[in-house]
């Protein structure tokens, strides 16, 4: 599946590129199946090895509190998850990822990102860039897949188009959280992105971004594919011990 010359211009402009019917319906079904029997077994072994972690609101609680329903987070699930690594390594979502930054092509890492229904929680404004220092920051492209549906009720991605142009901004580190957030950021100038499940939002290293709480019943769950060009300088990882996909 390649990329039109509209495309690649939209991407260069603003940053980031949605594009719909990326992935298979199949594909879709088998990750969002596995997603929910990690969640059902949140407290295995399993779901530990891929840093299962719950909402903030309620990670604190009892355990008997805590529940399927309340699952936000699993990273690095390719080494141990087959349906998960074949999603990062197929070939259609490969070509598109390499006209954007060109290859050889590692994975950098991957993450799947669901906002539970209700207690889904805001995903606060930020740069990717910000965590991982890749150089140059044009190597590096952010692939998230949605699983479900992605519309504005439920925490469809907001990017601010053009961001990326203006470099790497100053972030903030949040008290008693992993998060960085910008100094300066006006929501207003956002774009929503809703985006069917099978599709493939691409965004720059450097595009600001956030998405909103879940004021629904239903999940908002998605697949996060980073891929990074080898050449490029990565100072939080050794690329050695990432997969190299093409």
């Amino acid at each position: 599946m390649s990329l039109s010359a509209d495309q690649l211009e939209f991407y260069r402009k603003n940053g980031y590129l949605a594009v719909e019917k990326v992935v298979s319906e199949t594909r879709v079904k088998a990750m969002r199946d596995r997603i929910e029997q990690l969640c059902d077994d949140w407290q295995s072994d399993h779901a530990r090895r891929v840093g299962a972690q719950q909402e903030a609101s309620i990670a604190g609680a009892l355990t008997q509190d805590r529940n399927a329903a309340s699952v936000r987070k699993f990273s690095d699930l390719s080494p141990y998850e087959p349906i998960f690594a074949e999603h990062a390594s197929d070939a259609r979502l490969l070509d598109m990822v390499e006209a954007l930054i060109g290859a050889p092509i590692l994975l950098y890492a991957d993450q799947a990102l669901l906002k539970p229904p209700r207690v889904g929680s805001e995903k606060m404004p930020h740069q990717d860039n910000a965590y991982f220092k890749v150089d140059p920051a044009d190597a590096v492209v952010t692939c998230w897949c949605a699983l479900d549906d992605a519309y504005i009720e439920n925490g469809c991605m907001h990017y601010l188009p053009g961001s990326h142009r203006e470099g790497l901004v100053d972030h903030t580190a949040v008290k008693g959280t992993p998060h960085l957030v910008p100094d300066e950021f006006d929501p207003e100038k956002a774009d929503a992105v809703p985006i069917k499940a099978g599709g493939v939002i691409f965004h720059h290293s450097e595009t600001l971004h956030y998405s909103p709480v879940n004021k629904t019943d239903r999940w908002r769950r998605a697949f996060v594919c980073h891929f990074v060009q080898a050449d490029a300088e990565t100072p939080r990882v050794d690329t050695e011990k990432l997969a190299r996909l093409r």
